[in-house]
């Protein structure tokens, strides 16, 4: 009974972490600017979305795509985006997602 409690508790604390690829939405939106804010917090920085009426940002350019985030962008670029809520402490900063494919859309 002692392993079987033990191997319950142990479950439950791992299923949480797991990142299902469900989460994920796939929108359209526009790429519209950087965020020149410049702080030590996570409050600042990355770039600017506009999706479904709403501005969003996200911090951290995805490897998965097609555009040069470290080049002269010209905005606003129409794009299409991968992206979830963050389920962390993060996830309470309005307005912040995690991106993780975004294409410039020809």
């Amino acid at each position: 009974m002692k392993n079987f409690l033990l191997l319950l508790l142990l479950s439950t604390l791992c299923f949480p972490c797991c990142n299902k690829s469900d989460d994920l939405s796939t929108s359209n939106a526009m790429l519209t600017g950087i965020d020149e804010r410049k702080c030590a917090s996570p409050y600042c920085g990355g770039w600017f979305l506009e999706m479904d009426g709403e501005t969003l940002r996200f911090l951290e350019a995805p490897t998965d795509t097609n555009i040069d985030f470290n080049s002269e962008l010209e905005f606003p670029i129409p794009v299409e985006v991968e992206w979830t809520e963050y389920d962390n402490w993060w996830g309470d900063v309005e307005g912040l997602i995690k991106v993780e494919k975004i294409y410039m859309k020809d």
